[in-house]
């Protein structure tokens, strides 16, 4: 099933008008670019604080930027039963993926995570055939193919793990932080059509927060984390709240105004870009260079995305 069934909007809150797929497509390749940039900025501060601690401040930043924009932007916001249901998918992502990923950067590679966080277009393709009935054509299964063989490319030549370098509980919790990450995009796809996305995206990262702040405290008050601010320069704090505006506030906003034109799998692919986006900012900000293999990897992920779209569109 593709598109958002406007008989399905609450009553008195029908649907919202859709973007146009031009656009839509735009913004989901936007929070891809996003996503990419802030994972470079995250993997810096993670070696100045716990990963946990990192998440909080992030999320704390995130919505500080988004309730504000809701506050000057004035959109239309009702806290009904609907809009209630709808802000719990923030238990989704960023709240049990994101703390499954983070702690799983924290504890196994960068190319391992990668690798693993490359099958969440899959999972999502699997999720949408299992839960939203979406079909799966031939042309769709090859274009997947064809996107995870350029996400091979693209961390093949960094993956040094596969020499024993990772972690198993690592690679465990980034695995299930990616399935979760997949689900939330299976249960956000029938909200976004009749909610506006700044006060969804406020409202999920809220519960997020909530729900992240939740697991903090769990863990320092059995010893299994300390918050790790102490001797923590100025400059690394607001490098993470920046990271957590552009991964949380900025990203999530972006896909979600994207996810009211596009069909679940379609925005899934976009997800792929990331990988893309998390090099040429390592390139541009740690002076790391792409090899011909990972070049050939963009390219075919590029190719893929844009064939996915065109076909959409048409």
């Amino acid at each position: 099933m593709t598109g958002i069934p406007g008989a399905g909007a609450p009553a008195g809150q029908g649907a919202r008008p859709r973007p146009g797929h031009g656009l839509a497509i735009l913004a989901a390749i936007l929070s891809a670019a996003c996503w990419g940039s802030a994972t470079v900025m995250s993997k810096g501060v993670l070696a100045h604080m716990p990963p946990m601690t990192l998440l909080a401040i992030q999320l704390t930043a995130s919505i500080t930027v988004l309730w504000l924009a809701v506050l000057v932007l004035r959109p239309r916001v009702r806290l009904d039963r609907p809009t209630r249901r709808a802000s719990l998918s923030g238990l989704l992502e960023p709240g049990v993926a994101y703390t499954f990923g983070i702690v799983g950067l924290a504890l196994t590679t960068a190319s391992n995570a990668a690798l693993i966080g490359a099958a969440e277009p899959l999972l999502i393709l699997l999720l949408a055939w299992l839960l939203l009935k979406e079909r799966i054509g031939p042309p769709m299964l090859g274009l997947a193919a064809l996107a995870t063989l350029g996400i091979i490319l693209v961390i093949a030549p960094d993956a040094g793990a596969f020499s024993g370098q990772g972690s198993l509980a690592g690679d465990a919790l980034i695995l299930a932080g990616t399935f979760f990450a997949a689900l939330y995009v299976i249960a956000t796809r029938r909200l976004v059509g009749r909610m506006d996305p700044l006060p969804l995206s406020a409202l999920q990262q809220s519960v997020g927060l909530l729900w992240t702040l939740g697991v903090l405290a769990a863990a320092l008050l059995l010893g299994l984390a300390a918050l790790g601010l102490d001797g923590v320069p100025l400059p690394v704090l607001l490098l993470a709240a920046a990271s957590g505006v552009i991964q949380y506030a900025l990203a999530f906003w972006l896909y979600l105004f994207a996810l009211q034109s596009l069909p679940a799998n379609v925005a899934g692919f976009c997800l792929t870009l990331i990988p893309v986006f998390g090099i040429a900012a390592a390139y541009a900000f740690l002076g790391e260079a792409l090899s011909g293999v990972q070049w050939l990897g963009a390219a075919l992920i590029i190719v893929s995305v844009a064939i996915v779209s065109r076909l959409q569109g048409d």
